[in-house]
């Protein structure tokens, strides 16, 4: 069953046309991210979503067509932008205040260790202290479905694995998630499908683009030099090849690599992965080829 559906969206500011997406559909336990460059329509699509702006189309959450009956949003756990919290409350007093139901709140910020502040006022809080309650508030509000917009931002590394921790464990526990986030890599742990908008338009990143016939390895070696001398003899070999750094990444089928990696070995090889799947080689594909 699809927990959102979307037909015909059309959103414009003035003559600008932002989103034309002629149907998309978001099944029950998904986690999606949706990418795309700057201005590409992200926030916007998001806003839509949550009622937030006004748009040509339809939009239905739970079978609801959100522009006539708005009442599935009610329970929508929702961060857009920096969280809206009232400043002289606590932090547990803001999510008890939004939240009907908060069996879920020790867990959730025993996952994203912020146990501390949840007695604090808001007042108080940094930049960070607020994104990651607003995260927690979504969390705790959204049993069905939490659509959070750039939720990483302010958040440093440890955070940010915090907050993915929360966000895999409400689609365990029932939810649909949607996302937005300029970190690809980080992302990745967090969605199961992953979008791209580009010019109005919306395209799933698909097992095609991240799974074709070549998969991609990035190989590391120890120095510039060796990995300057490993590009350069690739090449020769007509290896679809890319220096990067330290790095040398090479797209080649899976039968072919470990035959190749005997052939680096004498580069001094550091590390070596398959990225096939990651949100960067997906979306980089996505935006050469649409």
């Amino acid at each position: 069953m699809s927990i959102i559906e979307i037909k015909n969206l059309k959103k414009s500011y003035g003559k600008k046309p932002v989103l034309d997406i002629e149907g998309m559909k978001i099944q029950d336990g998904d986690s999606i991210g949706i990418f795309g460059a700057n201005g590409s329509g992200k926030s916007t699509l998001i806003k839509c979503l949550t009622g937030l702006l006004p748009y040509q189309g339809s939009i239905y959450i739970d079978g609801k067509d959100i522009s006539k009956d708005p009442s599935p949003l009610k329970d929508v756990g929702i961060l857009v932008e920096e969280p809206a919290l009232y400043k002289m409350l606590t932090g547990r007093e803001n999510i008890k205040f939004f939240c009907e139901d908060t069996a879920k709140l020790d867990l959730y910020a025993k996952i994203l260790e912020v146990e501390d502040i949840l007695d604090m006022k808001a007042k108080s809080y940094s930049l960070g202290m607020k994104q990651k309650l607003g995260i927690l508030l979504a969390c705790v509000k959204g049993k069905k479905l939490v659509i959070l917009d750039e939720p990483f931002n302010c958040l440093d590394v440890i955070s940010i694995d915090k907050a993915i921790s929360l966000i895999m464990q409400c689609q365990k526990d029932g939810a649909s998630i949607i996302l937005t986030s300029h970190q690809l890599d980080s992302s990745q742990k967090a969605v199961d499908k992953y979008y791209l908008i580009k010019d109005t338009k919306i395209y799933l990143c698909s097992d095609e683009e991240t799974n074709n016939q070549q998969k991609v390895y990035s190989v590391e070696f120890d120095s510039f030099d060796r990995a300057s001398s490993a590009y350069k003899f690739l090449q020769e070999k007509d290896i679809d090849c890319e220096l990067c750094d330290l790095s040398v990444k090479i797209r080649l089928s899976e039968g072919d690599i470990f035959t190749l990696l005997a052939d680096l070995e004498g580069f001094s090889i550091k590390k070596f992965e398959d990225i096939s799947n990651s949100i960067k080689e997906a979306y980089i594909a996505m935006e050469m080829k649409k």
